[in-house]
């Protein structure tokens, strides 16, 4: 009942921000290419400062050693996850695929992910699910971004990965282990930064998605199938997986909500980035977090029926 009231509580919170979006634009105080600039500010400034600044807590050497463990494994379900959907939704399909592919293999993890983790686990599970979150930039901003730039070899994901996230990431690392600390001066700042990650991130999708038919929306067969792959048939596989590795539950555990988490907000801010269909990805993003209302509570319980 917990975890139900957490989940409903973080969701709805996220479709209130995006219908301020969707109010926003249809009363012209955003427009397509002020929304375009938003998303580049979200993702080179904004996501950044919270990426980092999770790192910015007390060094203890069995929490680096979970940490470790998290990010191995949370980096090694992105291998079976990439194998599967290159089957379910080949590139080839068309310029869509690259966006369904994002929509199912990205969790918004951060948003949803961490009050979860929280409500579970407690503030131990919230620093293990920087771990994954922390994968999961590491591929979005290599693989992710790759794939919808049409850009998939192997000098270009090199290229891909030297971006503001996944700098900041491994600065994020380096002062944790060195057991720097940012002073109170600079560390409020780049705190209430990253504060503005989620209600950013839920006004540009909101914008995106009020260019958008929600009646045509429903009406897709296509959305539900990507829906499908995301909330029960990527998160059903990774628990049957994750429950046979012998690691402390609490790692498990944090992965699995991770990627039952919805579709993550960056695929539509590539979108809008990179010239494609914003709008699919929006609605995509939209229906996969008011699906995962249902599914998430359903796999946080097989996952503890398993392990």
């Amino acid at each position: 009942m917990d975890l139900a009231l957490i989940t409903i509580e973080k969701i709805t919170g996220m479709f209130l921000i995006m219908m301020t979006g969707v109010a926003a634009y249809h009363w012209r105080i955003l427009d397509s290419y002020s929304n375009k600039r938003l998303s580049g500010l979200l993702l080179n400034v904004v996501a950044p400062a919270t990426l980092f600044m999770s790192y910015q807590i007390e060094f203890q050497p069995e929490r680096l050693k979970g940490l470790l463990i998290t990010l191995a494994l949370s980096l090694a379900s992105y291998v079976w996850v990439l194998i599967l959907i290159n089957f379910l939704i080949p590139l080839k399909k068309g310029e869509d695929a690259a966006i369904e592919q994002l929509a199912v293999i990205y969790s918004n993890c951060g948003f949803i992910g961490i009050p979860l983790v929280n409500g579970i686990l407690g503030t131990e599970g919230v620093f293990y699910l920087t771990a994954y979150i922390t994968a999961l930039n590491l591929m979005i901003w290599s693989h992710g971004q790759a794939v919808i730039r049409g850009m998939v070899d192997g000098k270009r994901l090199v290229k891909n990965f030297i971006q503001p996230c996944t700098v900041a990431i491994g600065l994020g690392i380096l002062f944790y282990v060195l057991r720097i600390r940012i002073p109170e001066v600079g560390a409020s700042p780049l705190t209430m930064v990253g504060d503005m990650n989620t209600p950013m991130a839920m006004l540009v999708a909101g914008c995106s998605l009020a260019e958008s038919n929600l009646v045509e929306v429903l009406k897709e067969k296509r959305i539900y199938w990507i829906c499908f792959l995301k909330l029960l048939l990527i998160p059903a596989v990774s628990i049957l997986i994750l429950s046979r590795i012998p690691v402390e539950k609490i790692y498990i555990m944090t992965i699995i909500t991770a990627i039952s988490c919805p579709t993550a907000a960056t695929g539509s801010m590539f979108a809008i980035q990179y010239n494609k269909n914003s709008q699919y990805a929006s609605e995509l993003f939209t229906m996969a977090t008011v699906l995962s209302l249902l599914t998430i509570p359903l796999m946080i319980l097989l996952a503890g029926w398993l392990l």
